[in-house]
């Protein structure tokens, strides 16, 4: 049986924020979860004006990390497995963002 490693803020964190801050049109990633939420609902607000197909999941990711400083222990985990696999489209997201804005 594999075991899968619970993601933690810090490596949504890393994993992310480079592409969300460009989508968010923000100069430099985020390094803290409020930053990274932030981020995160700018970058689909963005996605949903480019009509990007999955930006729905991403507000739903920002919204289950939001609340993990309010749940401890399994909760927590479920709550940050559940955002990271919302979140595992996002490079080819933002790869089809650039192509719409020809960057």
């Amino acid at each position: 049986m594999t075991t899968t490693a619970t993601p933690t803020v810090d490596s949504l964190i890393h994993d992310h924020a480079t592409d969300l801050a460009y989508v968010a049109e923000k100069t430099t990633p985020a390094t803290d979860l409020p930053e990274f939420i932030h981020h995160l609902t700018y970058a689909t607000e963005n996605f949903a004006l480019a009509g990007i197909n999955g930006h729905e999941d991403l507000y739903l990711a920002a919204t289950l990390l939001s609340q993990t400083d309010d749940t401890d222990g399994a909760g927590r985990d479920a709550l940050l497995k559940r955002a990271a696999v919302l979140l595992r489209p996002t490079w080819e997201m933002t790869t089809e963002y650039r192509e719409m804005v020809g960057d």
